[in-house]
């Protein structure tokens, strides 16, 4: 018998991730949201067991030559096949009730876009005291404007287009800044949907450009509303 087409598609981009995939894999199939999901995780060339992992988790495994997380989270989106998709980093998790509470956010509000939640971080339980001494770890929740804190319908990524590859740390702002410029209607759930892991090892602290590329990414943005308004083609 054919399984049932999914309607949530989690994109999960994994490079050498075995250390929190399971706990990240496991949030999402272990939710009861009364809709059908699919993960798929997208190995971004790694050189350890993260492709066996996601499959024996259960998960859809696409592979790729290393080529960043902007290229994952496209090619992520490409592989799905759900009219809803969502996002989450191989060390986050999302929150038990998150995803219903957005999915009824969509469901209500039909020319809604995409959906935000909210964040809760926490000082991953393996760091050592004296390094988690040294980590900040925001207290309360935030809003949560980040990967997996986000749910969007399908033809939102027909018109913003894919993530860029050519930052090496906020490709998701790039695409939020350009989604924001194309008019997608955005709202948010006060319900926490991402319990975000802070180890002083993720994508961002591993690159000390992260601060150049943000501006540039701001810069572009700026520009391109500037041209917007001048009407210039």
């Amino acid at each position: 018998m054919t399984p049932p087409e999914p309607i949530v598609s989690v994109v999960i981009p994994a490079r050498n991730a075995t250390r929190y995939l399971r706990e990240a894999v496991s949030s999402v199939l272990e939710l009861d949201a009364g809709a059908a999901l699919e993960v798929i995780v997208v190995d971004d060339g790694s050189t350890d067991g993260t492709a066996a992992l996601a499959a024996e988790l259960g998960a859809r495994v696409v592979h790729q030559e290393p080529s960043g997380i902007g290229a994952a989270r496209t090619r992520g989106v490409k592989a799905s096949r759900g009219a809803i998709i969502g996002f989450l980093d191989a060390d986050d998790r999302w929150a038990p009730g998150g995803l219903t509470a957005r999915l009824d956010r969509l469901r209500s509000e039909p020319t809604a876009d995409l959906v935000w939640g909210r964040v809760r971080h926490f000082i991953s339980p393996d760091v050592p005291a004296p390094v988690a001494a040294r980590l900040f770890c925001p207290s309360g929740t935030q809003v949560a404007h980040l990967p997996g804190g986000m749910l969007a319908r399908r033809p939102v990524f027909d018109r913003v287009g894919p993530f860029s590859t050519n930052v090496r740390v906020g490709e998701f702002v790039d695409w939020i800044l350009r989604a924001r410029e194309c008019g997608v209607r955005e709202v948010t759930v006060d319900d926490v949907v991402l319990l975000r892991r802070v180890h002083g090892e993720s994508h961002t602290a591993r690159n000390p450009g992260a601060l150049t590329d943000l501006a540039q990414i701001l810069k572009a943005s700026l520009d391109r509303r500037r041209t917007i308004g001048s009407g210039r083609p």
